[in-house]
């Protein structure tokens, strides 16, 4: 996939244009100036990529997160950083928490999360 990246910045995200309007306008109110251009073959709706100063990568990455921890916050759910493990023998979903094995996983064997690109 080829796109068009201005020198010294770097892809951070990448989805449905819309989505990434949001994550700019977050960006900008922290300071951070974010380029987005399209994604060949979108498929449904726009797709697009979103970047950032190299230098501002981090900042850019822990300030979308901090808004997604607002979010949950908000909605009273409690902040939860779990990870699968896909080095280890048996790990467990992210999402719903339902243990597995992962030799030659991909998806969640219970909710289908994809694991990777």
């Amino acid at each position: 996939m080829r796109v068009n990246v201005p020198a010294g910045m770097q892809v951070v995200f990448r989805g449905k244009a819309d989505y990434l309007r949001e994550i700019a306008q977050q960006l900008a109110a922290a300071g951070i100036r974010s380029v987005s251009g399209p994604l060949p073959g979108g498929g449904w709706g726009t797709h697009a990529w979103l970047a950032v100063a190299s230098d501002q990568t981090e900042r850019a990455l822990a300030t979308h997160q901090q808004h997604l921890d607002r979010m949950v916050e908000r909605e009273g759910l409690p902040l939860q950083n779990q990870v699968a493990d896909l080095d280890a023998e048996e790990t467990s979903c992210p999402a719903c928490l339902t243990p597995f094995r992962t030799a030659g996983v991909t998806r969640c064997p219970e909710c289908g999360l994809k694991f990777g690109d």
